[in-house]
């Protein structure tokens, strides 16, 4: 079966569903945020995120992704969850788009169980039940809710192979009850999008708690060792963020920490601070022309916490106050 592009958003997806079916919780899950349009959502810790323009998938697991992009019998069964939003360049009412689908699929191998009305984020839409054989052993279900709002077109995809569908299940029923698409704003220039706003949203999860300027979105970029997690915080600006990595102190002390650390960082000044109660030291550098950053180094319960502010040196007015604040509501676990 060839897999199509469709739209669909990840909430408080159940940790170990795609291991061991009927073995299903829902904890610890994050928020994942558009920075640009306003599409926000959460998803489990533990599931795996895979962003591209007006697209943003969520995996059960690492390598799951294979086992979707060409619906193979090989590999761990797991769950998909996909988010995508299209703004749509001809005129076409919601039958109209429910039809092509259901005729997509069934091109694609797909038997149609059920079409029923299904709200999405408080606008009406259209649900479809679908499922396919790959072979014996090897059954994919799938669900997909569309809606039509401000001339996007919104879809929710949830699919998982074999057991793992019903033990995943509650996750997709928690995402259409929570779903916030976005919501129709004035036109701003390149320069005033970038700007972190004054309105802000609260991040947490297992590892931490913050507050980030509601136009910036968390991301979670694959920690490299000895890293345990790693966040992003990021908005229009590419080039103006904050980077938060958490590692293993070891039974290292604040002092030795910045010490090992220091040479990696073309310094300019440094600096004392407090972090979520405990002293903490900051390097000021620029990694490139135009950039300024600073890097925090806080030590708590035996975890190192390296927190990079980045930002554009001409608009230094506009970020550093910003992520400066974020860094104040730095809350560890």
């Amino acid at each position: 079966m060839k897999k199509t592009t469709v739209i669909v958003m990840a909430i408080a997806l159940l940790s170990g569903c795609g291991k061991k079916a009927g073995q299903v919780a829902l904890n610890n899950y994050q928020q994942y945020q558009d920075p640009y349009f306003n599409l926000r959502f959460s998803y489990p810790a533990s599931w795996q995120v895979v962003a591209e323009p007006e697209r943003i998938y969520v995996y059960s697991a690492p390598g799951v992704e294979t086992k979707f992009y060409a619906y193979s019998a090989e590999g761990e069964d797991g769950a998909m969850l996909v988010v995508t939003y299209q703004k749509m360049d001809t005129v076409r009412n919601l039958d109209q788009i429910i039809h092509t689908r259901q005729n997509e699929l069934s091109a694609n191998g797909f038997d149609i169980s059920e079409v029923k009305a299904q709200a999405l984020g408080g606008i009406p839409g259209t649900q479809l039940h679908y499922s396919g054989v790959i072979d014996a052993k090897t059954r994919v279900e799938g669900l997909q809710v569309q809606a039509v709002k401000d001339s996007f077109l919104y879809s929710v995809r949830y699919e998982a192979f074999n057991k793992v569908f019903p033990a995943c299940l509650t996750a997709f029923d928690t995402l259409l009850a929570t779903i916030q698409l976005p919501t129709a704003k004035a036109k701003t220039s390149p320069a005033d999008e970038s700007k972190p706003s004054e309105e802000t949203l609260v991040f947490e999860n297992n590892f931490l708690k913050l507050i980030h300027p509601k136009n910036f979105g968390p991301e979670f970029p694959k920690p490299k060792p000895p890293a345990e997690f790693s966040m992003d915080v990021k908005g229009y600006r590419q080039d103006s963020n904050v980077h938060i990595d958490i590692l293993p102190a070891k039974g290292l002390t604040l002092s030795k920490v910045v010490d090992q650390n220091a040479k990696l960082f073309k310094e300019q000044s440094r600096g004392n601070a407090t972090v979520d109660g405990v002293p903490a030291v900051y390097i000021n550098y620029s990694p490139m022309a135009g950039i300024q950053s600073r890097v925090y180094f806080v030590v708590k319960n035996d975890k190192v916490y390296r927190i990079i502010l980045n930002y554009y040196a001409p608009m230094k007015a506009n970020f550093l106050p910003a992520f400066e604040k974020v860094v104040a509501s730095l809350s560890t676990k």
